[in-house]
């Protein structure tokens, strides 16, 4: 295809600018991208004008003048190399993209994100519903003057709902699912997976035959920090990742499903049924006890741990100050209920952003700041050379460090 049908794609005359390019792509992109137009042809036709957005990035219309002069030769060399380098940067940042598509593409990310959304939208649709009727019907049956105290539910009630309405066609209409149902039973079926002769890291005197548990490693090669004013920075870290495969017998694989289901087990259960009224002391209870729980049956079973190599002394230290953190802004109230304060909102936020960059600043001075990302309990020589060599677990940023050993440590 030609640079002018490329053009006439997006709706141009040939030698539109850069900024004028990037518009057009924008306005038509919102109108054909696959999630928000299930028209049959809305996929070919933003795969088109998302190859002549590219295609004009790349290759910019050129004016060919004949340089008379030096300085005008010196000029058109300037620009030659700026925009070559703006057109590497652009394929830079397409490349980082794709890699990020395809990375949260994954099953094990797109599935958990995607269930999100769902969520979230439907938590939104049942939200504007009873924001709107709730008030009315307090008003009619209970007390008419509250209706002058609700009203602001209302008006946000409506101004939620006219948006999901105007959304309508695609509010539930998020993607599909990778994960099928039949791969879920192959998950949850104990089915040996092959005959192999090597030992399970987990039981004693048990071959390998069951699934393989695999464990990602980073190591930060380079940080680059990027200010563009006050309150505005960003950092690109540049990571190097190891992935390492974990033999595992069939009567591990067993007992690790089955402290996963305890563990859940425990906090749903601490969530309904104990007495605090504070939900995040009983969610803490459930780990607690999950936990516990957890052990004895690894310990009864003979099978170690999948989730030890967690276990840091760094995330042990963040852990103390999460606990000593909110047990100061508790109150223990009558018999056994502990209630938090109107601070409680506060604190976390200091510890979900702050901790990680007071821990790294603080500990940082110390000579040991590395050995503080390695487990307490040996994991085997691959993953204790990885380690000595720099690797962690997960990135210690702010909210993931927490999320991230949480999520794993449960499944």
């Amino acid at each position: 295809m030609s640079q002018k049908n490329y053009y006439k794609v997006l709706g141009l005359s040939p030698g539109a600018s850069e900024k004028q390019i990037k518009t057009a792509y924008r306005k038509l992109a919102l109108k054909y991208h696959p999630d928000r137009n299930k028209a049959p042809g809305a996929k070919q036709r933003f795969h088109e004008i998302t190859v002549a957005y590219d295609f004009l990035l790349e290759h910019p219309h050129r004016v060919e003048e004949r340089a008379s002069t030096y300085e005008d030769r010196m000029a058109g060399e300037v620009l030659r190399r700026e925009r070559e380098r703006m057109q590497a940067q652009a394929r830079a940042r397409r490349e980082k993209k794709r890699r990020e598509e395809e990375y949260f593409n994954r099953p094990e990310w797109h599935d958990p994100l995607l269930l999100l959304k769902y969520a979230v939208r439907g938590f939104a649709l049942l939200f504007a519903t009873v924001a709107i009727i709730f008030p009315v019907l307090l008003a009619i049956f209970e007390d008419p003057a509250s209706l002058a105290g609700t009203f602001f539910f209302i008006v946000v009630g409506v101004f939620l709902m006219v948006y999901i309405y105007q959304q309508r066609s695609t509010w539930f209409r998020l993607g599909n699912f990778k994960t099928s149902l039949k791969d879920v039973k192959r998950y949850l079926s104990m089915k040996s997976v092959k005959t192999s002769k090597d030992h399970c890291c987990y039981c004693r005197d048990a071959l390998a035959n069951g699934k393989s548990n695999r464990i990602e490693l980073l190591k930060t090669l380079d940080i680059k920090i990027r200010s563009y004013g006050a309150l505005n920075h960003a950092a690109k870290y540049k990571n190097k990742v190891k992935r390492v495969v974990i033999p595992r017998s069939m009567r591990a694989q067993f007992f690790h499903r089955m402290a996963t289901l305890l563990k859940l087990v425990s906090i749903i259960l601490c969530l309904i049924l104990l007495p605090f009224e504070s939900l995040l002391w009983r969610f803490i209870a459930g780990m607690v006890t999950g936990g516990v729980f957890s052990l004895i049956v690894l310990g009864l079973a003979g099978v170690h741990s999948r989730a030890s190599y967690l276990l840091t002394p760094s995330l042990l230290i963040k852990g103390c100050f999460w606990l000593l953190a909110l047990f100061k802004i508790s109150i223990v109230g009558p018999g056994f209920n502990i209630q938090t304060t109107g601070y409680v909102y506060i604190v976390v936020a200091g510890l979900l952003f702050l901790l990680d960059m007071l821990f790294d600043l603080i500990m940082g001075l110390f000579p040991f700041y590395q050995r503080l990302f390695r487990p307490l309990i040996k994991q085997g020589t691959v993953l204790d050379s990885l380690y000595r060599e720099g690797y962690r677990n997960y990135q210690e940023l702010p909210v993931y460090s927490v999320v991230f050993p949480l999520f794993k440590w449960i499944f």
